[in-house]
């Protein structure tokens, strides 16, 4: 027979247990959240790329990290989003590189044009170094770098004629996406017009602008393919985005949580690119079904471009001091 106490004790145990399985607490307990800022909407292949990255981390972690994904900037936009993990507001976000260019000038190197040559070139050149120097930078203002993400090349578009060396851009009247990219287009004669890419397609089809420089998908997406009669495949730009965690967050991880979630990064970090790869070459086979004139350059006319645009490249450097320099010539060593 159990005695009074010993019997009032097992009732409390079991009181206790039920009220924690029944609250779910047991359940919290085991799992660390990550929650994930994504300024990408949910079909966008980063997106997929992201949804992939959350079974990853659940798979290496054995359960004990849960990733929570929020996509369509439904936490915070694009230009919010280093502040909220330099602040710890969220542990991790997808980041338009470009947008650390503001604290660290070099961030802008992925614009600096003709640097890099194809999808691989990308992985090579962070490889090589410059993933490390990258993570140094953004640590030190409370960033730590889970993945690197592309998002495919840029290209030149345009009505006028096709663009197959650098004369061909006097007096042409493009859209621009960013700052870098404008100093390119001056650069190589034409005149830059920054506008949102809402008002793109309304811009060609009135004869505002002449063209623009966006990449295969968005050229697809967006319809441009429809008021744009000629594309230079030159590759020539590729931003780039990093999915980065708060640094405050990271280092209350234990080792095992971190190495699952960096593994995870690794594999999506692939995923993404053969996305990428293929969203690129779909979108190509459909702007030449539409009739769009396609020139790529060879390599005696990117070497033409690269040397017209040395200007922009030098000024990058002089803009971003010693880590510049060194991004550039790792970039540059890899050709």
């Amino acid at each position: 027979m159990m005695h009074h106490s010993s019997r009032s004790k097992f009732l409390a145990i079991a009181i206790m247990t039920a009220f924690l399985l029944g609250t779910g607490v047991g359940v919290t307990w085991a799992a660390t959240r990550l929650e994930l800022s994504n300024q990408f909407p949910p079909s966008h292949y980063i997106s997929k790329g992201m949804e992939f990255f959350a079974k990853k981390v659940s798979e290496y972690s054995n359960g004990a990290v849960e990733v929570k994904l929020f996509h369509a900037a439904q936490l915070y936009k694009d230009t919010e989003i280093v502040e909220a993990i330099q602040e710890g507001l969220i542990p991790a976000g997808l980041v338009p590189v470009n947008k650390w260019s503001g604290m660290i000038p070099a961030a802008d190197v992925f614009e600096v044009p003709f640097i890099f040559t194809d999808l691989s070139s990308i992985k090579k050149f962070l490889d090589a170094g410059a993933a490390e120097l990258f993570d140094n930078e953004f640590q030190k203002r409370g960033a730590k770098t889970l993945m690197w993400v592309d998002l495919g090349y840029v290209q030149f578009w345009n009505n006028k004629r096709p663009l197959t060396k650098p004369q061909d851009f006097k007096g042409l009247k493009m859209r621009s996406f960013s700052s870098s990219d404008a100093d390119t287009l001056t650069t190589l004669g034409a005149s830059p017009v920054v506008m949102s890419s809402s008002e793109v397609y309304m811009a060609m089809q009135r004869g505002t602008v002449d063209g623009g420089t966006t990449g295969w998908p968005a050229a697809v997406s967006r319809k441009l393919i429809e008021v744009q009669k000629f594309v230079t495949e030159a590759n020539y730009a590729t931003p780039q985005f990093v999915m980065q965690a708060s640094l405050k967050w990271w280092q209350k991880l234990q080792k095992n949580e971190q190495d699952a979630i960096l593994k995870a990064g690794r594999d999506t970090e692939e995923w993404i690119r053969q996305a990428i790869a293929k969203s690129e070459g779909d979108a190509q086979k459909v702007a030449q079904k539409a009739g769009v004139q396609i020139h790529s350059l060879n390599p005696e006319s990117r070497a033409a471009f690269m040397k017209a645009t040395e200007p922009v490249q030098k000024r990058f450097i002089e803009k971003s001091g010693p880590l510049g320099k060194k991004l550039v010539d790792i970039a540059i060593s890899l050709k």
